[in-house]
């Protein structure tokens, strides 16, 4: 990889496309936000895959990010949840819930590349088409 350092932002040109990197979000994206994206990136799409291993077909896949930061030590990241929301028409229990959501955390290259530095948790909450499980 390759990056061009310019006076109020850092870019890079990839295959898909180019982006700009910079702590003001006019300029581009922020560091934090490309971090937490590419950990939401990785367990996001091997969750679809693990869903779609165990035959367990969903109408919708959504994940919220929450994080807590010290600013005492340079704003850096402490704990960060992950909740993905699974609308599905044949519901699996919290116990499968949990399973596929460790199955997760264990398989996640981005996740198991900071998990000894920040606290992770990942939760699935799946829904009925017609309403909540």
């Amino acid at each position: 990889m390759k990056f061009m350092i310019e006076t109020d932002q850092v870019k890079a040109d990839f295959k898909y496309s180019e982006i700009s990197i910079s702590p003001n979000e006019v300029s581009g994206y922020r560091p934090f936000e490309l971090f937490v994206s590419s950990l939401a990136g990785c367990s996001g799409t091997l969750l679809r895959t693990i869903l779609s291993k165990k035959r367990i077909s969903y109408q919708k896949l959504e994940m919220e990010v929450d994080s807590v930061r010290n600013p005492d030590e340079a704003n850096r990241i402490e704990k960060l949840s992950f909740l993905a929301h699974v609308e599905t028409e044949s519901p699996f229990t919290p116990e499968q819930a949990a399973k596929i959501a460790e199955l997760v955390i264990k398989n996640c290259g981005m996740i198991q590349s900071v998990i000894e530095t920040i606290n992770i948790k990942f939760e699935i909450q799946a829904s009925s088409i017609k309403g909540t499980l």
